[in-house]
Order: C-alpha cells, then sequence, then structure tokens
C-alpha cells in the first residue's frame, strides 16, 4: 500500500494543502483506511480483501478536495454526489491507472465508493465481495465522522433552539436512517448525523464508537442539552442491548 500513498498524496498537494478543510480531508482519508483496516482483522478477511478495504477507505473521498475547491461545501445537494463525482475521476479521468490494483475488483471499489455515501446500499445485483466492501467502507467513514464531530473543532456542531421534527424523531426511535430531505433545522441535521450510529454493520465499529464516548463527547458540546437527551439515551440503551 506505500506505493498507493505516494500516488494519492501526490494527487492530494494538488489541491491547497494550507486550506484546513482540504487538510483534514486528507486526514480523513487516511484515518478511515485505518478502520477499514481494523474492521477487516476483526472479521478474520484474508490479506487480499483488507488491500482492497485499504484501497477504498484511502480513495473513497477522492472528489471531495475538488468539491471544496470549486464549490466551498461539502454539502453534495449544493455541489455534486461526491461518491458518483469520484468515480469519475478514478475511472473516467484515469486516476485509478495511477494506482497499484488489481481491476479484477475494480466491480467492487465502484460499488463500494458509489454507496460509501448513500442512505442506503442497493446490493439488489452486488455480487457478496461488493457487499462486504461497501459496508466495511459505510463503517469505516462512520466512524471517523463521528470521532471528528466529537473532537475536531473545524466541526462544531450547529444547532438552534428549535424541538425535533416529527419525522425525524420517528424515524430516529425506530433506528432507521434519517435522511437529508426530511430535515428542517440544525437540530434534524444533529439527529441524523446522531443516527448513523443505527447504520454501523459490524461489532468492531459498535464497540468503538461506543468505547470511545463519541457520542457522550458530541452532546457535552451541545448548548440545548434538553432537547438531545432522550435522543442520547435511546443510542445508551441501544449500544447496551447490542453488548
Amino acid at each position: 500500500m506505500n506505493e498507493n500513498f505516494d500516488v494519492f498524496d501526490d494527487f492530494v498537494m494538488k489541491y491547497d494543502m494550507t486550506d484546513s478543510m482540504i487538510a483534514y480531508k486528507y486526514n480523513h482519508s487516511y484515518r478511515v483506511v485505518h478502520q477499514a483496516e481494523e474492521i477487516a482483522r476483526s472479521i478474520n478477511l484474508e490479506e487480499e480483501d483488507r488491500d482492497i478495504a485499504s484501497l477504498i477507505g484511502l480513495l473513497h473521498d477522492t472528489a471531495r478536495f475538488r468539491q471544496w475547491t470549486d464549490y466551498k461545501t461539502f454539502d453534495d445537494n449544493k455541489s455534486f454526489d461526491h461518491g458518483d463525482e469520484a468515480i469519475k475521476i478514478l475511472y473516467e479521468e484515469g486516476l485509478i491507472n495511477k494506482f497499484k490494483v488489481n481491476h479484477e475488483y475494480d466491480s467492487v471499489i465502484k460499488k463500494a465508493i458509489i454507496y460509501h455515501n448513500k442512505a442506503y446500499i442497493d446490493d439488489y445485483d452486488m455480487t457478496i465481495k461488493e457487499k462486504l466492501h461497501s459496508k466495511i467502507i459505510r463503517d469505516a467513514d462512520k466512524i471517523d465522522i463521528l470521532y471528528s464531530f466529537s473532537t475536531n473543532r473545524l466541526l462544531e456542531l450547529e444547532e438552534d433552539d428549535n424541538p425535533i421534527s416529527p419525522k425525524v424523531r420517528e424515524t430516529f426511535m425506530k433506528h432507521k436512517i434519517i435522511l437529508k430531505t426530511d430535515c428542517v433545522s440544525l437540530n434534524d441535521r444533529i439527529i441524523l448525523l446522531l443516527g448513523l450510529v443505527f447504520d454501523l454493520n459490524y461489532k468492531y465499529s459498535k464497540n468503538k464508537v461506543y468505547n470511545e464516548n463519541y457520542i457522550g463527547k458530541m452532546y457535552e458540546g451541545l448548548k440545548h442539552k434538553d432537547i438531545f437527551k432522550e435522543y442520547i439515551d435511546e443510542i445508551n440503551k441501544y449500544f447496551k442491548e447490542e453488548e
């Protein structure tokens, strides 16, 4: 993987690394690599699959650098779908050819990157390996998103004093995935973020988020704790039941 790290670094260094958000996404990518490797080990995958998981982790946010540079946002609704755009950069523009990769697994890499940021995995026509790696990258990405919001001052949670909207509350309490289109306030977006825990697939992922207290640290940073307390309690209950 060292060769691939060098290629990735060369790609990213074309962007403004003095920009804190570019630097954040660069570091995020490497943290996701580490989490993907840890998940792969936790489910006893062979070295070949661990390498695939690592490469997908490295490349999953390839389009974020262009997105921030061109639009100054990470909101896909205000720019482009960064999972889909990553595939264009990698396979249509040819970036993937600079990496050491077994092209036998191109469909696995493509599917995993495309679905890493979608609300759901559309696994109707997926192979077992495509679904496996889609689940690994989704978990690895979510682990670092929750870590980042619990520790990174660049990503302070924006909140307001609005109550949580009924549809968002109902979806959360059912442990279902909240859609961005259902969020009508900043507080709804925070509940969406907290609700990512319900979409973690692997025991390692759940243990990592729980044992590192990412949710508790996020809660401590909120001003309107009364609005969010029942949601934090629900997450803690969920984690206890998953033990």
